[in-house]
């Protein structure tokens, strides 16, 4: 069913014309409602509903609109409503960003034939054409669900809009939708502002991000007590890598199962005393943990399902499922979960821990049932965390991995932007789009986290076994035929890529955190990770041409004093690539090559290998 009239008709938003096809609906359980607004005064409006009434209200915002809406409840909500504030049928624009609503989510696209694809993000979608961007946007910490939405067809975007989902939820009478703003402009410009205006918290970014080393890239599950020891010692007996490396974080494998937090025979010792010897050595321990994730044969699966998130039908769901693992979800809106979580953690940090990576935190939201139905889905996560944060009680620094971004910056220091990193050209490639999607966020919400600064390639490392792990064998069920996706391993790059990954590391400004077996690198490996280390953490560095290609070209960054510039060759080809030095760094004409240690005169190109970058300090 259509609106009697468009509330939109006749507004500009730079190249953006609205017409009397753009519509506001609403669907409830699955089926679309008339909408019959009527004018209340200007630029507001009001339609009836069985179960209440919907307002709308436009606002003339900086070269745009923002658009207010609520829906005053006269009777009990449905158990399926999606309300949609502005749908555009149809507009042409040459790029597009849907911006993820965790790590690795983002998609950045050129929308020139592209046929029926369908997109989904959160946060920010930025539809660019002839250099302006035209951006819709909510704000970071959300009230309720809601979705940007939209299919690329041959140069076109289809149904560009957003959705507030309501499902499942016991709300107030009165529902205050978050605003939505739509506006034209340069689209770094208005990212940059969105991440100030958005920090629920202000934080001090005046110390670096402290670096790390961490077990999960190299070892995975089969870290061992030992061999946590033999990388520390090889770090505290370098005295560049000891001077910088301030962290020993050991990642999943350490642990009984998840849900079960106890050392596992690997760690003889037990926590406490590992704990112990690294602080002998000078580092701050951290601890990787999953805290919202039970397996099936742990003791609160077994006996204490009351503490678990449901399913449609209300009883307990396997809603985890990773690399084979599966597991229940624990419901932090039920007091006893809380208990479990704050005792855990209070626990950790009485043992010296004093930073903890948070993984799997999006996977809570895979339940559809929560104890407490009052609570927006929107708002679930925050129940997790801050049963996490009373017992932290400030001795440890939190860094969210699959973390919501909306879930804000006041409970966590850190935050993965990118997905898993492996030292792999694809990998790199697929997580550059989220790390520039999300420049932003560093060091104006939290410090940014790409991933692992990883320096082992097959000319930096003495590693006999370096491509010996295979992950994916356990997707290979008994009646599968040969696949050589099985067979995945997780390291391939030459040194030229290598250096892409550790030059984009130093571009975001945010968490470096090698991942490698540090003895096994040759000297080679060794002096990258000095020289990522020791490098100076600057501003959150700006992919120049976010909004024409989906992987950037041109960085930029600031430093305290002077700047890095870096220009990267994503092809399969040699290149030579145009720099113009006025808009990368105007009145520079002497750079430093920050990898060959050596002063270069500014050129107006750069030659290039494939997939390979210059990186230069001025």
């Amino acid at each position: 069913m259509k609106n009697s009239k468009s509330l939109f008709e006749g507004l500009e938003i730079g190249w953006l014309r609205l017409d009397s096809s753009c519509r506001t609906r609403i669907s409830v359980d699955g089926t679309e409602l008339d909408l019959n607004w009527e004018c209340k005064e200007e630029n507001c409006f009001s339609a009836r509903l069985e179960f209440g009434s919907l307002n709308l209200k436009i606002i003339p915002f900086a070269n745009g609109i923002r658009i207010h809406t609520s829906l005053e409840l006269q009777g009990t909500l449905p158990e399926s409503v999606i309300f949609t504030p502005l749908m555009i049928p149809e507009c042409r624009a040459d790029h597009l960003i849907f911006c993820g609503e965790k790590m690795g989510r983002t998609v950045s696209a050129e929308l020139s034939g592209m046929e029926n694809r369908s997109f989904e993000g959160r946060y920010y979608s930025a539809l660019s054409c002839a250099g302006a961007s035209v951006m819709m946007t909510t704000p970071l910490t959300q009230r309720y669900d809601n979705y940007f939405r939209g299919t690329a067809f041959g140069g076109l975007m289809k149904e560009w809009r957003i959705d507030f989902e309501l499902l499942h939820h016991d709300p107030s009478p009165q529902i205050e939708f978050d605003p939505v703003t739509i506006q034209c402009g340069n689209g770094l410009e208005i990212l940059e502002e969105y991440g100030t205006e958005n920090a629920e918290v202000e934080r001090d970014f005046s110390a670096a991000p402290e670096c790390g080393w961490n077990s999960w890239d190299y070892y995975r599950w089969t870290i061992t007590e030992d061999e946590v020891m033999k990388n520390a010692e090889f770090i505290a007996a370098d005295p560049v890598l000891k001077k910088y490396v301030k962290r020993i974080i050991i990642d999943d494998g350490w642990q009984y199962c998840y849900g079960e937090w106890e050392a596992n025979p690997n760690f003889p010792g037990g926590m406490k005393k590992l704990s112990e010897r690294l602080r002998k050595l000078g580092f701050k321990p951290g601890l990787w943990l999953a805290p919202s994730i039970v397996e099936p044969h742990s003791r609160i699966a077994q006996m204490d399902y009351d503490m678990l998130a449901c399913s449609e039908g209300g009883q307990p769901c396997l809603g985890y499922k990773c690399m084979e693992r599966r597991g229940f979800l624990l419901d932090p809106t039920v007091q006893k979960s809380q208990a479990f979580l704050t005792s855990l953690f209070d626990r950790y940090a009485g043992m010296g821990y004093e930073y903890f990576k948070l993984d799997f935190l999006a996977s809570t939201m895979a339940a559809k049932r929560f104890h407490d139905r009052t609570v927006p889905r929107s708002q679930i996560l925050r129940y997790l965390m801050d049963a996490i944060d009373r017992g932290v009680a400030g001795r440890a620094e939190l860094l969210g991995c699959n973390y919501h971004f909306y879930n804000g910056n006041s409970m966590v220091d850190s935050v993965r932007v990118g997905g898993d990193i492996h030292s792999r050209w694809d990998s790199i490639k697929h997580n550059t789009v989220s790390v520039a999607g999300l420049f932003w966020a560093n060091k104006r919400l939290w410090f940014n986290d790409p991933d692992f600064a990883l320096c082992r390639s097959l000319e930096t490392s003495n590693d006999p076994d370096i491509q010996r792990l295979k992950p994916s064998l356990v997707d290979c069920l008994p009646g599968a035929s040969f696949n050589p996706d099985y067979d995945y391993i997780l390291m391939t790059n030459n040194l030229q890529e290598q250096l892409v990954l550790l030059s984009l590391v130093l571009m975001t400004g945010g968490m470096v955190n090698l991942s490698d077996n540090m003895p096994l690198l040759n000297e080679k490996g060794v002096e990258l990770a000095r020289k990522v280390v020791s490098a100076e953490s600057g501003y959150a560095g700006r992919p120049l041409d976010l909004f024409e290609h989906s992987l950037p070209v041109y960085w930029t960054q600031k430093l305290k004093k002077g700047g890095r510039v870096l220009v990267i060759n994503w092809t399969d080809e040699f290149q030579e690539v145009p720099v113009d030095w006025q808009v990368l760094a105007p009145g520079v004409s002497e750079v430093r090559n920050f990898w060959e240690s050596c002063v270069e005169t500014c050129s107006d190109r750069v030659a290039l290998e494939p997939h390979s970058c210059c990186l230069w300090e001025f």
